[in-house]
Parts: structure tokens; C-alpha cells; sequence
């Protein structure tokens, strides 16, 4: 097999086709975790985030599409 004709894996396409699915499915596995874990989970700095937590009490767990809802600067 030749470079030109290797096609990439199956690593090569984004696995995020569809975000909704995406976010369902993390609440599914993981549940609810606090913002800094979502925070982490997704590669972000904590103090470089900015991250509206207005409400929230000192390690509320929240769900990850409420993370995302939430996250001002993605």
C-alpha cells in the first residue's frame, strides 16, 4: 500500500457529527460533575476559563450540556 492510497483510519473524520447526540451521550455515561470537571474533561485551563457560574453553589454537580450553556468563551 502507497501513502497516496492510505485512506487515514477511522481516526481521521470528527466523531462530533451531530453535538446534541454528542451532549446526550456524555450525560448519559458521566452524569452530572461540577463545572471544573467539565472544565478539565474538555482540555480548558481553569484559570484561563471564562465560565458564567453565577447561581451555582461551591461544587454543584451540573450536567455537561449545562456546562456548555454556561461556557462564554467556546
Amino acid at each position: 500500500m502507497s501513502n497516496s492510497s492510505w485512506h487515514g483510519g477511522k481516526g481521521d473524520k470528527s466523531r462530533v457529527s451531530n453535538p446534541k447526540k454528542f451532549q446526550e451521550g456524555m450525560e448519559r455515561i458521566y452524569g452530572r460533575k461540577s463545572w471544573q470537571f467539565w472544565a478539565v474533561w474538555d482540555g480548558l485551563d481553569l484559570e484561563q476559563i471564562n465560565f458564567n457560574d453565577s447561581g451555582l453553589k461551591d461544587n454543584e454537580q451540573i450536567s455537561y450540556g449545562e456546562f456548555m450553556k454556561r461556557l462564554k468563551n467556546k
